[in-house]
């Protein structure tokens, strides 16, 4: 007495389990690169963040000018005193609208002014170079963003 059919059809269970495994680490594959990918875009939505923070903060120090002095201890200074500053450089660059602090984007940003000269045509001009970076997050700093410029007297 034979129980198989005569058009029998259909996977072998050896067969089904290939499938589901092969299934399976292509999944987490895709995961992965799914991950990865928002990841990227979180890193440099960071990045463009702080960019526009670093640039705001030059030209603010640009429209203080060359003698500007001020007594801010924080990054809200418009010191152009030859030095570093600000003595407490932590910055929010992303509040994320919540109550709770720990999920803000935080960031350093600190400038250096020193003084400079140089003659053209006979004619001195005077000039401050400022130095600023901008370092984030706060608890693992990671990326930086550095710009440079020059204000005349």
């Amino acid at each position: 007495m034979s129980f198989r059919l005569r058009n029998e059809s259909g996977f072998s269970l050896m067969e089904v389990m290939v499938s589901v495994i092969v299934f399976s680490i292509a999944i987490v594959f895709l995961y992965q690169m799914l991950f990865s990918g928002r990841m990227q875009v979180e890193f440099e939505g960071e990045r463009r963040v702080a960019s526009k923070a670093a640039e705001l903060k030059i030209e603010e120090l640009k429209y203080a000018g060359y003698g500007s002095t001020d007594t801010e201890s924080g990054w809200e200074s418009l010191s152009m005193d030859v030095g570093d500053h600000p003595s407490d450089p932590r910055m929010v660059l992303d509040d994320r609208g919540t109550a709770d602090e720990q999920d803000d984007l935080v960031g350093f940003v600190n400038w250096t002014v020193r003084d400079t000269q140089w003659i053209d045509s006979g004619i001195t001009t005077d000039a401050k170079v400022v130095d600023l970076t901008l370092q984030w997050p706060e608890n693992w700093v990671r990326d930086e963003v550095r710009v440079v410029t020059v204000v005349a007297k």
